[in-house]
């Protein structure tokens, strides 16, 4: 049984590369998240679910069936891995990991009505659409994404805060110039940062707009401030998206030269008895 637990967790969790079963099994996955995720669009078009309720009926349910074993085998299995070997803990820790998470918020859209009949559940038909995030298992750039927001969380988090003083500053200074010319668009602060948040963001929906000569001239300068931060986060992704991605690339090289036996700035092996030859070596 060990063995066979083993088994299933390299399948499901892609552990081993190359291995054609877990490539064909995560292939069916994908396919089935696109599937999942056109027949819920698609039911939002007037006409279409009526028309075509038998199918729309039968994807539903086929997917149900499919995530749900997909999220059992990964439960039952996710034991075979040494951080999650505990039946019970390692199992709840497992649970409770981002994309354990997003498999379970994928099917409890089918299982909360029987849990509780009678309740409207209907919304939640919508969570579907978080199958989407499923992909990040088997997409290099969705996991390289995670990796660069995960680097940089602090940088992010720091300009956000910046962005929040600067959009509260704003909305106070815009209020106290623009209420007595319009007291029912500039009624308070907090509808203030409405106008503060979509000046920042050079969005400019026009729904709430300065009138008087300071007012425009504040707006003339958040305008210019809102370009500068966010040029802040872009240029932080930017460099972590290309510091990954360079990490990334000198792996695979250095994975490439272990296999073949190659030269690189790092090691070489020896192609006769496999040892690893390190630079300091070979200059003996």
């Amino acid at each position: 049984m060990g063995r066979i637990k083993t088994r299933v967790y390299e399948i499901v969790s892609s552990a081993q590369e190359g291995d054609r079963i877990s490539f064909w099994f995560d292939m069916a996955i994908i396919g089935f998240i696109m599937l999942s995720v056109v027949e819920l669009v698609l039911a939002t078009v007037p006409g279409m679910l009526i028309r075509h309720l038998w199918l729309f009926f039968a994807v539903e349910i086929i997917t149900a069936v499919v995530f749900s074993i997909e999220y059992f085998l990964r439960m039952w299995s996710c034991t075979a891995d040494p951080h999650y070997q505990k039946p019970v803990a390692g199992r709840i820790r497992y649970a409770l990991t981002p994309l354990v998470l997003i498999d379970l918020i994928s099917i409890l859209p089918y299982y909360l009505p029987l849990i509780i009949p009678g309740a409207n559940f209907a919304f939640l038909r919508t969570l579907r659409v978080f199958r989407f995030f499923k992909l990040g298992r088997y997409s290099r750039s969705f996991r390289i994404m995670i990796k660069v927001l995960e680097r940089n969380r602090e940088s992010l988090f720091g300009t956000v805060f910046i962005i929040m003083v600067v959009l509260i500053i704003a909305a106070a200074l815009m209020y106290q110039i623009e209420f007595s010319a319009q007291p029912e668009v500039f009624s308070s602060i907090p509808e203030s940062m409405w106008w503060g948040i979509v000046t920042i963001a050079t969005i400019g929906y026009g729904d709430m707009v300065p009138i008087t000569p300071m007012g425009k001239a504040l707006g003339f300068v958040i305008s210019l401030i809102g370009i500068g931060l966010f040029a802040l986060p872009a240029g932080i992704l930017a460099s972590g998206f290309s510091e990954v991605i360079k990490e990334e690339e000198e792996k695979r090289k250095g994975t490439t030269s272990r296999q073949t036996g190659t030269s690189t700035d790092e090691y070489q092996i020896c192609p006769h008895c496999g040892r690893e030859i390190r630079p300091e070596d070979r200059q003996k």
